[in-house]
């Protein structure tokens, strides 16, 4: 489930029990749990990759500790810039919503990293900092390793992390779901209004460099997953995800695209995550 190069890095850092790859990963200091609301639950500790503390925020099925650990089944979701962990189960219907999917929900803290190992800020390790949240958060509730139990949803900037993770891990998630996430991004040349600003400090001012991290030039490593991609007609990341839908079709990659009214905005994500929760437990489901 975890890579190689990170659990090397877990094990340089003292943080890794045994020695094969379903070895346990344990931090250094225990995590600290904390009750948001009933069945969700925040969970901190000291970050190796990123050296500062962090927080996700876990959302139980009912009844949880009697899910067999084989039979359970998770989703990861990754927030947009500007939000945080909280901002999902800060809404009262989203939050009914995910305590009613019946899935192990992982809400990560991404800051405002991109869900990237910058090129720039080489401290900013967002990519193996999301490894080793979904590490730990899989020790605490014995969550198994194989690919049919997971999936990976994000929007906005999480959208964009989402899809990108999901192809640096090709295998790893059966199901991957954007929502209006920049899925062809960074770049310039898009139709004006349909762009977005790239964040220098994060990406650097290279375009050659820029294509590594966009997720429309690794596609084809989501073979084998089932994607679902959600934008909006009015929204700045239509024309991304249009091309992003397209690059699927050249592939014939099979996969869901649904465009609902509105902007890029959280409306829309409040809209989407139904369409999200249906399509995950679809696929998981069919993978028992």
């Amino acid at each position: 489930m975890f890579s190689k190069r990170f659990l090397n890095n877990l094990m340089s850092a003292g943080l890794m029990v045994g020695l094969s790859l379903s070895a346990s990963v344990v931090s250094a200091a225990e995590l600290v749990t904390e009750e948001l609301f009933p069945r969700i639950v925040a969970v901190s500790f000291e970050s190796a990759s990123l050296k500062k503390r962090k927080r996700a925020v876990v959302v139980l099925p009912a009844e949880w500790s009697s899910i067999k650990p084989a039979e359970r089944r998770t989703l990861v979701i990754l927030h947009g810039r500007g939000r945080h962990e909280r901002s999902l189960i800060d809404d009262k219907l989203v939050r009914q919503q995910l305590l009613d999917s019946g899935l192990f929900i992982i809400l990560p803290d991404g800051d405002d990293g991109w869900y990237i190992n910058s090129p720039l800020r080489k401290q900013d390790v967002y990519e193996t900092y999301l490894e080793e949240v979904l590490a730990m958060v899989s020790q605490q509730y014995e969550l198994p390793t194989s690919q049919k139990q997971w999936a990976i949803a994000g929007w906005s900037m999480g959208g964009f992390g989402c899809v990108r993770f999901a192809e640096r891990h090709p295998g790893r998630f059966a199901a991957v779901s954007s929502i209006i996430g920049l899925l062809d991004f960074p770049r310039t040349g898009l139709p004006e209004g349909q762009s977005y600003k790239v964040p220098l400090d994060r990406f650097g001012a290279d375009e050659a460099v820029w294509r590594k991290f966009n997720p429309l030039h690794d596609t084809e490593k989501l073979r084998g997953a089932s994607v679902l991609i959600i934008t909006a007609d009015n929204a700045f990341d239509r024309t991304m995800n249009e091309h992003f839908r397209d690059r699927l079709v050249e592939l014939k990659l099979p996969h869901e695209y649904v465009e609902l009214k509105g902007g890029h905005t959280f409306p829309v994500v409040r809209a989407a995550i139904p369409l999200v929760l249906a399509h995950t437990k679809r696929v998981l489901a069919a993978g028992q």
